[in-house]
């Protein structure tokens, strides 16, 4: 939903709207329902002002009572940094918002490792589907595939064969395409 802070804004309770009349919970499959609102830093530069504060709809299961944050694709668990200001800085982007360069090492150091394992897991949803690949789509996602450009052409594959998301990064992508399994995010 949105590929930035401004577009979620304007169009978040139509698709909070949406989240309720689809999503289920991960533990039993009942429908969930709307339980609160709370904030969150959705950072794009190092230092933190009270308009990057977003607003992020929770929802709860009414038989097992989990509760479950519902975060926009430019967001991910656990990080306060927009998924575009991460992609940038770990694909050396000539348009680097500032950041401290010890949490940009870290993420590339992460990204290293991150990135041929979300690279697999895309490939291995789209080789076990029931759907025939034309042979030069098959020898690339079963041959060696490595970073920021094997990913891009497996969102291209992906893409072709119907298992495209909207998303607003190749790290949205993944998220989006990974979540069921829960394994990792970037």
């Amino acid at each position: 939903m949105g590929s930035s802070v401004s577009a979620y804004l304007e169009g978040r309770y139509a698709w909070w709207d949406a989240v309720l009349d689809t999503q289920r919970c991960s533990q039993c499959k009942c429908l969930c329902r709307r339980h609160s609102v709370r904030e969150r830093a959705a950072w794009t530069q190092f230092l933190l002002r009270a308009s990057e504060r977003i607003p992020l709809m929770r929802i709860y299961c009414p038989q097992c009572f989990a509760t479950y944050t519902v975060l926009p694709d430019f967001l991910t668990p656990r990080h306060r940094y927009q998924v575009l200001v991460r992609e940038a800085a770990v694909t050396s982007a000539e348009s680097v918002p500032p950041c401290c360069t010890q949490t940009v090492r870290r993420w590339r150091k992460a990204f290293g490792a991150a990135i041929t394992m979300a690279v697999h897991h895309v490939t291995s949803l789209l080789l076990y589907e029931a759907v025939t690949l034309c042979h030069q789509d098959q020898r690339f996602l079963t041959g060696e595939l490595r970073g920021y450009g094997g990913l891009r052409q497996v969102r291209r594959i992906a893409a072709r064969y119907g298992f495209d998301t909207v998303a607003s990064s190749l790290f949205g992508w993944i998220n989006q395409a990974c979540w069921s399994k829960q394994a990792f995010y970037l």
